[in-house]
């Protein structure tokens, strides 16, 4: 099986450069002592809290959308590091997958890929730093050294470009301060968890030139048993990010970065579910190799009237994902071959080489803060290019899994944005944006037979080429009912162009691939937001309806399981509820609630032939009718405590508890998972420059089922089994951090 060469040198400087300057300092995530008195992490004030949800900063408060913000500190206190721990705070936003990165993808609000993308830049909602997006296939990475996350929900396809007709990631790495500081934490745990992690930061030339770099080294030993090789889930990896940020006058600056991360781990893909059976795997080529590599410049200049800023960037993901074509106990129920069979490597695995980049230039003009029209107009030109190279061979599968396939695709396009807000009154204000993109797609292919299978053409050679011009907007009235609250509606229109599908079930008989049609969208929301009791009391809500067309779905093959790429018509609206408050000086609570309904549409009767159990008005995967969090967080000084002399001494503690409701896991809605329960908890003793503490996470210890996809009838109890993936039990540990 091919390997592509590794190549380590760039992130092996950048680590050793990151270790070595973090090793000196601190975390800028840890509070200060009178912070500790007054906020608690899970509140955050609407009014203090300033995000870039519409490509410029405003307070939380003003914003006409849906958008849920995690601070750096907070993020901090709950070892969220990455999107899965990050996103499931958020309810309503799910990130299905089998335990790797690879295949993993985002749905919001019931908008996203129905059971996976068809190609490599299918994705209804896209991850970005500090407004550059990142390849879909760098949506499962590292979430380093942030001074915020914005999760903005509902298309966002005006501001923020293509492929955000369900919503928009926006990551805020921390930057360059006017004083040296940084910070050093670590972590030991159960199944040898361990985090080591810093940044450091400050001026290199006093107010002209800052520096920040910051890294993190993180593995964790695997948690499900494997009859034919070492445990399964484990994950190792390693991050780092340097920052330049020039200030030659007030008017002026410069920001450039660069950051790599390598990641590698032994996904627990799909298992026999079913037939009673435990929860055992039969694998012995599960591996995922990862590397991220992200680089960006964002040059800003104050005029007296506007702001010009030009964003460039250039973003690469290069994944590596070797695994059994299929589980050992799983294929001898559906086949009665023996399961030693399928631990054969020449004739039961797939192969995967992926690479993946994402080139941005963005002019943009922005009105200065404080003018009666609040606009913002640009331009974007971008160039994406996916290779895919498999090689497979299922036994069972016949010709269509029986040789080697490349896949090519590079995507162009150019599009123009504007959008202003009006005051109408002085408390009713009005916005309206609009985009118009043009794009095209190609793509050439190739397959090559193994010579196994009689059926298969030698090789096949295919390509073609597609244009696609079109128009996103949305438009949006706001209301201040008074300085602490307001209401919003918007109307918006959400676009994800086709294309052609990474697969082809037929090449092998020398047919080409059919392209899948683009997928479009309306959407309409209407929410509120406001602060009470003193701004003891946030809360937040929203009321959303989805209508899309044409979704793009990945179904398989009843009979060879390969894929096929088609479109239905979707629909899904909901309710969604947030809240925290400070219940005394020293108790607060924050919860948040979020009820969908979702449903599918317009299956004709070939495209419910092409998977068992399809209908309309079946339920979309992996979307839950209820989902929902919540935490009850404590913190005080010790001698308020009744300890003496330990005035400089505090003890914080969280409780936190996650809920997400059943759902299908399958578009036929054969497969329905169990509801998840997730109790996690964290105890601090904190100081002015530090804090050790204890935690816990999934602590009633149960691995949940994350995917199960019907595969049949088992020969031995004819009941229904499945190829379903686990997560992971209960994590215990201890850290401890310092600043300088």
């Amino acid at each position: 099986m091919k390997r592509r060469p590794h190549h380590s040198s760039g992130i092996s400087a950048l680590l050793a450069t990151t270790a070595l300057a973090g090793s000196l300092l601190a975390p800028a995530a840890i509070a200060q002592e009178g912070d500790r008195q007054l906020r608690f992490d899970d509140s955050t004030l609407l009014d203090q809290i300033v995000v870039t949800a519409r490509r410029r900063d405003e307070a939380l408060r003003d914003v006409p959308l849906a958008v849920d913000v995690q601070t750096g500190e907070q993020l901090s206190e709950r070892g969220a590091h990455d999107a899965p721990a990050v996103l499931r705070e958020v309810p309503g936003v799910y990130m299905p997958g089998y335990g790797d990165r690879t295949t993993s993808y985002v749905i919001m609000r019931g908008i996203g890929p129905i059971l996976q993308p068809l190609s490599p830049d299918d994705s209804s909602v896209i991850t970005f730093v500090d407004g550059t997006p990142l390849p879909a296939a760098s949506s499962n990475s590292a979430y380093l050294d942030l001074e915020r996350v914005e999760v903005i929900k509902g298309p966002q396809s005006t501001l923020f470009g293509r492929n955000t007709s369900g919503g928009a990631i926006n990551l805020v790495p921390v930057m360059p301060g006017d004083t040296f500081e940084g910070y050093l934490r670590g972590e030991i745990g159960t199944e040898r968890h361990r985090i080591l992690e810093g940044a450091a930061g400050g001026p290199l030339i006093a107010d002209t030139l800052g520096a920040r770099v910051a890294f993190r080294l993180k593995g964790i030993d695997g948690y499900i048993d494997n009859a034919a090789g070492p445990e399964l889930g484990a994950q190792h990896s390693a991050v780092g990010r340097l920052t330049l940020r020039l200030t030659p006058s007030d008017q002026t600056s410069w920001t450039v970065s660069a950051s790599a991360e390598s990641a590698r781990g032994t996904p627990p893909f799909a298992m026999l579910k079913g037939d009673g059976f435990p929860i055992l795997a039969s694998q012995n080529l599960s591996d995922e190799s990862v590397r991220n590599y992200a680089s960006q410049s964002k040059f800003e200049h104050e005029f007296e009237r506007f702001t010009f800023t030009s964003q460039t960037s250039y973003n690469v993901n290069q994944s590596h994902l070797t695994y059994d074509g299929v589980d050992g106990f799983l294929g001898n129920r559906i086949s009665g071959v023996p399961v030693e069979f399928f631990r054969n490597p020449a004739i039961n695995f797939f192969d995967w080489d992926i690479e993946q980049s994402r080139f941005t230039q963005e002019f943009r003009l922005n009105s200065a803060p404080g003018e009666t029209v609040q606009w913002i107009a640009g331009a974007t030109y971008y160039r994406d290019e996916a290779d895919v190279d498999s090689t497979i061979k299922v036994f069972a599968y016949g010709p269509a899994a029986a040789g080697r396939s490349t896949f090519n695709q590079v995507t162009t396009g150019q599009a123009v944005f504007g959008e202003a807000t009006y005051p109408i009154t002085e408390k009713l204000k009005a916005s309206l944006g609009g985009r118009y993109t043009w794009e095209q797609k190609k793509y050439a292919s190739r397959y090559e037979s193994d010579g196994t299978e009689p059926l298969a053409i030698d090789q096949f050679d295919e390509s073609g080429r597609r244009n696609y011009n079109f128009w996103t907007g949305r438009a949006s009235v706001s209301y201040d009912w008074t300085d602490e609250f307001m209401s919003y509606a918007s109307i918006a229109r959400g676009y994800k162009s086709g294309g052609y599908g990474t697969f082809n079930q037929m090449n092998w008989q020398g047919i080409p691939r059919a392209p899948y049609e683009s997928s479009s969208s309306i959407s309409y929301e209407a929410g509120a937001r406001g602060t009470f009791l003193d701004s003891r009391l946030n809360f937040s809500a929203a009321a959303f309806y989805n209508d899309v067309s044409k979704e793009q779905i990945l179904a398989f093959h009843p009979t060879t399981f390969q894929p096929m790429s088609l479109n239905l018509d979707t629909r899904s609206y909901g309710l969604e509820v947030d809240g925290s408050y400070e219940v005394t000086d020293n108790w607060s609570i924050a919860a948040g609630l979020t009820y969908t309904s979702t449903e599918i549409g317009n299956v004709s009767a070939a495209v419910a032939a092409s998977q068992r159990g399809l209908k309309d008005g079946n339920r979309l995967p992996y979307v839950p009718t209820w989902a929902g969090r919540a935490s009850l967080s404590y913190r005080s000084s010790l001698d308020a405590l009744g300890f003496a002399n330990a005035a400089d001494l505090g003890l914080s503690a969280r409780l936190g508890y996650n809920f997400v409701g059943s759902r299908y896991s399958d578009a036929g809605n054969l497969s329905r998972l169990d509801p998840v329960h997730l109790i996690s908890a964290r105890v601090a003793l904190e100081w002015d420059n530090g804090e050790v503490y204890i935690f816990g996470e999934n602590l009633l210890n149960k691995r949940y089922v994350t995917t199960a996809q019907p595969y049949g009838q088992s020969l031995v109890t004819g009941n229904e089994v499945f190829g379903a993936s686990y997560s992971r039990g209960a994590t215990i540990g201890i850290g401890a951090a310092v600043k300088f």
